[in-house]
Order: structure tokens, then C-alpha cells, then sequence
């Protein structure tokens, strides 16, 4: 995956402003329709909060859309967020895994 230095358009911010601003929508009248409690949205929205797949399908339902497509968008943020946050703490004591091809070339090189 490139790495890049701007990370990736959140699900609040697409929620916002492809679907809420244009349709004319609160955040109380999604929570609402979806069956969650207006927090559950506001955390969305303000990063506050990841969007797990129960939520996905619902806002999905709710906006006719897939959980897919928005589940792909909390995802590159995840994938972003750990590789330019964490990654290098969290991978400094990490050995690359070597086939037995390569551990044999490399012990009689």
C-alpha cells in the first residue's frame, strides 16, 4: 500500500458532507432512523469514534448504500492511522520471517 502524507477522508466527513448537509439531515434524525443513540453518530462524525460493521450495515440501511463502502473508508483511515502512528514503535522488534530457502542460502552463502 503507498504511503501517503495526508491521511484519508474520514466517515464523518463524508457522512457530513455527501449526506447530512445535502440531504438536510440531523444527526438525531439518522441516529433515529438507525436505531442508535445521537452519540453513536457525533463520535463518527467528529473522529471521536471508529465505525464498527453493525453501524455500517445500519447506516448503509439507513442511507441507501453497502456497509462495504463504508466500511472501505474507515479502513484506509485505520490502515493510515497505524502506519504513521504506531507502526515503527510497534514493529521495531519485528524479524522478517525467512522460507527455508533463504535460511539455507544464507547459512552456506
Amino acid at each position: 500500500m503507498k504511503n501517503s502524507k495526508y491521511r484519508p477522508i474520514t466517515v464523518g466527513q463524508i457522512l457530513v458532507s455527501e449526506f447530512l448537509k445535502p440531504m438536510n439531515i440531523e444527526i438525531s434524525e439518522l441516529a433515529e432512523a438507525m436505531g442508535v443513540h445521537r452519540n453513536t453518530i457525533s463520535r463518527i462524525i467528529h473522529d471521536k469514534g471508529r465505525l464498527t460493521a453493525p453501524v455500517a450495515i445500519k447506516l448503509a440501511t439507513a442511507l441507501g448504500n453497502t456497509p462495504e463502502f463504508w466500511l472501505k473508508i474507515q479502513y484506509a483511515v485505520d490502515v493510515w492511522d497505524i502506519r504513521n502512528k504506531v507502526f515503527e514503535k510497534e514493529s521495531k522488534n519485528v524479524k522478517r520471517v525467512k522460507s527455508k530457502n533463504e535460511r539455507v542460502d544464507a547459512k552456506f552463502g
